[in-house]
This record gives C-alpha cells, structure tokens and sequence, in this order.
C-alpha cells in the first residue's frame, strides 16, 4: 500500500540535520497545527480518502474520514475535509509550552466552517487544561497505602474553562465561532494543594458530532485574539521527525509488526507517589478522582479494553507516556496490540550505565513477560502474544529504541554522555537496522550536572529525534506548579504522562507531501572517546569465582556493574566503593543487594583510564562483592608471553596468580638489561605485568622511543591497610593506528612481565 512512501523515507540525504521542535507561532497566525487536514497517500495511488490526520487524534481508527471535496460543499481551496461519523469526536491538544506568544490574560478565539446532514449536530469546544487540585490531603488506604499526599495531579487532565459553540438548526454549510477563552492561571510553587490554584497546561480544540448522520469540517482556525479569523491563516508546521525513523515508519505505514525497546528509570515505567491509580474521572460522580481499583494489576475492563489482556502488567504501564504512545500508534495506523511489542526496560532507580548488563537479555527477549520485567503479564508467551513477529521462525530484533534515564546519571561526570553512545553503538552493532529516538523527561536542564545537553548533541550527531522534555517541563512551571505535575517532586502522575506521551507522539505524525529521509549515522567515528569503554562485551564474574577476592576485584577494563552486600548498622550505613585505592561518589548508592539484576546494580562506573589496572573494592560492614559485570574493551587483543610472535631469549614459567589470573597464568622474568619485543597492530597498548617486593624498574619503548618508565614494587593497598603484590598494567594510548614495535626490558633488579594487549579503539 505504501511503497511510493517507502521508497521516498529511503532515498536519504547525504548529509543529516536536526530537526529540534517546531517553533512558535506569531500573535496573527492559526495557533493550530495542520488545519488544512492534510494526510498520508501513497504518491503513485488515485486519490484516496484517509482515516488519520497528522497532528489531531480520534478515539479510534475510522471514527473520522478525510477527503479532498464533498459535493455540495463548494469550493473549499486547499483544504481537505474531515467527516466525522455520528456520535464521534475529533480534536487536537496543544501544549501550552508549545505557544510562547501567549501570556496569562490572552483570549483565544476559534472557528470552523462545516456542513452537517442533520440540524445542530456539530459541536465546537474551546478549552483550557490543567491538571487538578484541590483542598487538602488523602491517604488511598484502601489499597494497602498508609502514606498521605496533597490532593493534586491525581488523574488525567480537567477542563479548566470552556467555550461551547453548537451549530444551529439549519442542515447544510454552516460556520461556527466561539466566544472566545480566557488564558488564566493561578498557583504557587508549593507541594501542599489548594483549590484556588489552576494549574493550566494546554488547550483543547474538539469537534464532536452529536447525532445520527455525518457531519463535515474543513478550515478551523485558532488564534490569539477576541476577533476570530477567517479561514486558516499561516499555521504552526508539523514536525518532521518521522524523517528521522524511516524504518520504523516504514515498518508502520505497511502494517508490519513493530518492536519498541523502551529504557529508562521509574518516571518512564510509571511509577509515582502516589501510585498510578485508575481514578473516577467524572466530575459528577460522588467518587469523583477516588481511584476505582488498585494499581495492580491491570484491569482491562475498568478502560473497556478487552484486548489488552495479557500486554498490559499493571496500571502504570496503561498510563505511562510509552504505553499512550502504543496505544495512539494502534489507532493511527490501524495496528491490533498484537503487532506491536512494548519492551519495558524502564525500571525504578536505574541508570543508562547500569541498563548495559541488560541489553542483550532484552534486546533478544530471553525474559520471558513478566509484569515487573517488561510490563506484560506473566504466564504468557513472546511467541503467543506477538505471532506476527515471529513469524519467520527467528527472535524478532529491536526496529526502535527509546532513550528514557536522565535524572539517575550521577556517573562518569562529566562524561555521562559516553554511556548513552556505548549503548547505541553495542546496537548498531548487533542490530546494525535499529534506531533511536530520545524523549527524557529531564527536570533539571539547565544545570551543569544536567544530561539535557549532551544527549542534544549526542542526537544531533548521530541523526536521531531528541524531543526537548526538560523545555517543555522549563515552560509549563510558568502556567503549573509543577508539584501538581509530580507531586512528589520528581515522578510525573498520568496527567503529566500525557503531556510527555503528546510530545513523544510528535514522532511519529506524517503527512503529503512527504520528505526525503534521513537516516541515522551507522557507527560514525566517536562523539565522546570514554564511550569505548562502555562499546563491548559484558562479561560476568559471579562469587566464589576465583577472580573475586571477598570484597575486591581486579576489573577487565574500565566500564562495569558491581552487585555488593553487606550487613548494615542503621538506614544510613551506605556501603562506599573505592577504584584504585580512592573513594568514588559518583558511582552509584550504595544498595545492599543479594543477586544480580540486569537492571539495577549496587555500583557503576566507566570513565576510567584505558589500558592500567583497575581495582573496585566495596568497603562496608561485612561488605562481599556479589557479582561484577565488567564491559571487556572492544577489538582488545592479548598476547601472553608464551605467544610464538615475542622476541625474546628469556624462558617462560607458570604464573600462580592470588587474585584469579586476569591476565594469564604465564611469566617471563625480564634481568636487568634483559629484553623482549613483540610487532602489533593498535592505537593503544597495555603492559600487564606483576608486582613484587624486589621488583625492577620496567621500561617500555615503542618504535623506538620511550614511553615510560615504571616501577614494579607498589603493592595494592586495600581498605583495611593490607599490602598485595600482585598482577597490574599500564596503559598507553593516544597512539596513531598502525603497526608498531613494542620494546620492553628491566633495569636494577627483575621485572616480571605477563604479556601485552592491544587496542583498537577507532570502530
């Protein structure tokens, strides 16, 4: 069906650009998006009439239809016309963050010229939407919650004020304007509730027919004003993002089955205080914003959603702004929730860092459904849920993957960025078809310590959507407390999902004429050079193995996830983690845990530097290393000193390591004066060799020339002041990619060498 489309998204542009938002409108122009209807055809079809409009939504697939003319309607220029089937509705959100041109006090005026078969069946609503608040606090006790919290954010939005416009007795043309909305709020950034706040957030443009027969719109128009407009003025463009997926979008406009990965903490899985709870949302209803049931498990009939039974876990992933997203995709492009796979990474206290251990068990579905793993119900099937996706008999892979995170990144400062490329890079290069889309809900953008920028760039630079949530949240403090938004200061309720869900929407919206694609980077030379350290294999070590020494443990390379325990004396007795002898505070909290999870870890780190001898030591109470996940450097390369390609005329003797031999258990004992060489391919080398009491002083040269000199007699020196001799390295870096001569040799006493790694750190 959409082949011209198809072909169009993949001709690509040979250079990528980014497309950061829309823009603002000016105070005259139609504050709405996409008036003119305009709508998917395939380019090469006859005319055909659509069921989805870009930028305007409908409670279900074919609840409207456009067309280019109706008979009977005269001439209505450019514009298509939307039929909107007896008793449904058709309208568009627009954030108020989103329209910057308008100030508390403005009046927003609204028209529409329509056509209706039977007499006052079209409806035109004006409305201001916020979020609720009310007098007071509740305790939801009822469902096993003792806590209290202020009476507000609880639900979906509410209608501040309204203009309600009903089109008058006579069948026929008609034209319809409202009387005009007062942009109006109040509130004070305070976690306690009041009823005299209004907390706006956006405006609600709604067509609703009323009655048995059709009804047709076409021209509406919005503006900042107490005049209305004639027919649609210049408009706010649509985004353009869809350019930027072309696979997914390809994927979705042919009606094939879809696979979403979705990372990130407990914002973007939903989770909330208080929790996400189905509330009552009739105003009229005495139970009105009391929650109809727990939030687990999902009750697909409480929505009136039988065909969500088994992909929906609990309540939180119904309200969540990926599961919306899901949701609106199956009404817009016509797709049954079984064609589209909603992978939730996302889980409570995680990091971008500490999600590494657990990309390749979710990319390849090894777990199976499970409410709290991936926010289906457990008991099912991958197969069963997804037939379509499996048809071929293979595992489907990953078409999209959302980055979430962004307020647990207190790692690699400032460097964190390195771990959001690390992970798109073990993607690319798994699934070298997979792309990326960023949408965080990031609150604190602006500070230093903030990832809203570099994950800006990072998108910039690899082609891929970055859809600014920390600005929207920047602007709607002016128009919300933004307690009302999370009220307990950091997890967004299902009112604030939505917004975030509207942004992320944006993604997706398509229309004529549709634009060449641009695809995303495959694999381009590094943004940040700390995310080599985070691009290869995880390998896990799991106690007793021999390579964990109780509470230590010397690392593969620099990027790795500890899972640690130990017996606390009070709440505040926080385990600590030193690296290379030194205390790190920015590598996690310090939770005791008993086993390893591929989503949370006690510990996590990456910037540290290629090529020495790392050692990570947890130091509490009692406190034993329980797994270690070490990321083993990408196109690293060992070679021990028993490899036929060493120079050499010393002899080569068993190595009895005391700490797991993490570098082999072979040696050459270098006599001062003693050499040994070896030719090798890198941009980085590293030495490994052993401490010891008496030792020598090692000297490295490549081509030629020195590049250290390095005593081998320090031991390490735990927590507990206790002297190891034992294995160690030291890196070399900054090396131009090629072929070189490695030269070592010992001066004053022995130098006990067990071989040579090399890198290459340019792919």
């Amino acid at each position: 069906m959409n082949k011209d489309l198809v072909s169009m998204l993949l001709l690509g542009l040979t250079s990528i650009i980014y497309l950061g938002g829309a823009g603002n409108a000016n105070a005259a122009d139609n504050l709405l998006r996409n008036p003119e209807f305009s709508y998917y055809t395939p380019l090469a079809s006859k005319p055909v009439n659509g069921a989805y409009v870009a930028g305007w939504n409908s409670a279900a697939y074919g609840d409207i239809e456009v067309m280019k003319k109706l008979k009977g309607f005269g001439n209505t220029s450019s514009y298509r016309i939307v039929k909107i089937k007896p008793g449904k509705r058709f309208w568009q959100f627009i954030n108020l963050a989103d329209l910057g041109m308008v100030k508390k006090g403005d009046t927003l005026t609204m028209s529409v010229n329509g056509y209706q078969a039977k007499s006052s069946a079209l409806t035109a609503r004006l409305c201001l939407m916020g979020i609720e608040s009310a007098d007071g606090t509740w305790t939801p006790k009822d469902f096993g919650d003792k806590r209290t919290f202020s009476c507000h954010g609880r639900g979906e939005l509410i209608r501040l004020g309204q203009t309600e416009t009903v089109a008058d007795s006579k069948t026929g043309r008609i034209r319809l304007n409202s009387a005009g909305l007062k942009i109006d709020w109040l509130f004070e950034k305070n976690r306690q509730s009041s009823a005299a706040y209004r907390n706006a957030v956006g405006v609600l443009v709604e067509f609703q027919n009323s009655s048995d027969k059709p009804v047709w719109i076409y021209g509406p128009s919005l503006i900042n004003g107490k005049k209305t407009a004639g027919n649609a003025s210049r408009s706010r463009p649509l985004p353009e993002f869809y350019r930027m997926i072309p696979r997914t979008m390809k994927k979705l406009l042919n009606n094939e089955p879809v696979y979403i990965l979705t990372l990130g903490s407990s914002i973007d899985r939903g989770s909330a205080n208080p929790r996400l709870y189905r509330y009552d949302e009739n105003p009229q209803s005495p139970t009105y914003r009391q929650p109809l049931c727990n939030d687990k498990p999902f009750k697909p009939e409480i929505v009136n959603r039988p065909d969500l039974k088994g992909y929906v876990g609990w309540f939180q992933h119904y309200h969540m702004y990926t599961g919306r997203l899901r949701l609106e995709l199956m009404k817009k492009f016509n797709y049954p929730v079984n064609k589209i796979l909603l992978n939730v990474m996302a889980c409570d206290g995680s990091s971008i860092g500490e999600s590494h251990s657990g990309f390749a068990d979710y990319a390849t579905l090894a777990l199976p459904p499970n409410e709290n793993l991936n926010g289906h119900v457990r008991g099912t099937k991958w197969h069963e849920l997804y037939p379509a996706l499996f048809k071929s008999g293979k595992k489907p892979a990953p078409d999209l993957v959302i980055f979430g995170h962004g307020h647990n990144e207190h790692i690699d400062y400032p460097d964190e960025i390195a771990a959001y490329e690390g992970a798109v890079r073990w993607f690319q290069r798994h699934y070298p078809e997979v792309e990326f889309l960023s949408c965080m809900w990031i609150r604190n953008k602006g500070r230093k310590t903030s990832i809203s920028e570099p994950m800006r760039q990072l998108a910039k630079y690899y082609g891929f959507p970055f859809i600014d949530v920390g600005e929207m949240i920047i602007r709607l403090k002016k128009s919300a407390n933004y307690y009302s938004l999370a009220p307990d200061g950091g997890h967004p309720q299902a009112g604030a999902h939505y917004l975030w869900f509207k942004q992320l929407e944006q993604a997706f919206e398509v229309a004529n004429p549709v634009k060449s694609s641009m695809p995303q980077k495959h694999l381009p030379p590094r943004f940040n050079p700390y995310s080599y350290s985070w691009d290869g294999e995880m390998v896990s070590f799991k106690a007793p193995d021999k390579r964990i020494m109780g509470s230590w443990m010397i690392i593969e390379d620099t990027a790795f996830n500890v899972w640690a325990k130990h017996q606390a004396k009070d709440k505040k007795d926080v385990m600590k983690i030193n690296i290379d002898g030194k205390q790190q505070k920015r590598a996690g909290r310090g939770r005791s845990m008993t086993k390893r999870n591929v989503r949370n870890s006690t510990f996590v780190y990456g910037r540290l530097s290629l090529g020495d001898r790392h050692i990570i030591e947890v130091v509490g109470n009692d406190a034993k290393l329980v797994a270690v996940d070490n990321k083993r450097a990408l196109n690293r390369k060992f070679y021990p000193v028993n490899n036929p390609e060493w120079e050499k005329t010393v002899t080569v003797s068993d190595f009895k390591s005391t700490c797991g031999a993490p570098y082999g258990d072979k040696m050459v004992i270098l006599k001062p004066g003693q050499k040994m060489s070896i030719n090798v391919k890198a941009d980085a080398i590293s030495i490994a060799y052993v401490d010891d009491k008496n030792g020598g002083i090692l000297t490295v040269r490549i081509d030629g020339n020195v590049k250290f000199t390095q005593p081998t007699n320090i031991p390490f020196v735990d927590s507990t002041g206790n002297k190891h001799y034992i294995e160690n390295r030291k890196g070399i870096t900054g090396l131009k990619y090629g072929e070189h001569t490695v030269e070592i040799s010992a001066k004053n006493r022995d130098v006990r060498i067990l071989g040579l790694y090399t890198y290459d750190t340019r792919k």
